[in-house]
């Protein structure tokens, strides 16, 4: 049996871009909440820094993860958010310890 791997990826906007980041996370949360494999998938916005934007996954695999990250609507996404960043996209992957 395979474990569930969450993912935090750290979105921080150009500040003339938060609105334009924060369409684009809603429509990629809502898409990937309907794959296979998908458990949670949640968009937080900092209420201090508004720029700043978290999405908290959580995939019953990797190999959950491995397919979504191969979606249309992900490429799309990532390529769509580029222009609006103002910092490299912060991914990480974690697994439950207790």
């Amino acid at each position: 049996m395979s474990k569930p791997v969450h993912v935090v990826v750290k979105v921080v906007a150009r500040a003339d871009a938060i609105a334009d980041i924060r369409s684009i996370v809603l429509v990629l949360a809502e898409k990937s909440r309907s794959e296979n494999g998908c458990a949670t998938y949640e968009v937080i916005q900092n209420l201090a820094e508004p720029e700043t934007f978290l999405l908290v996954e959580e995939w019953e695999s990797i190999a959950a993860l491995e397919a979504h990250n191969k979606t249309p609507h992900f490429h799309e996404a990532v390529a769509k958010s580029v222009p609006f960043l103002a910092k490299p996209l912060d991914v990480g992957r974690y697994g439950r310890i207790g």
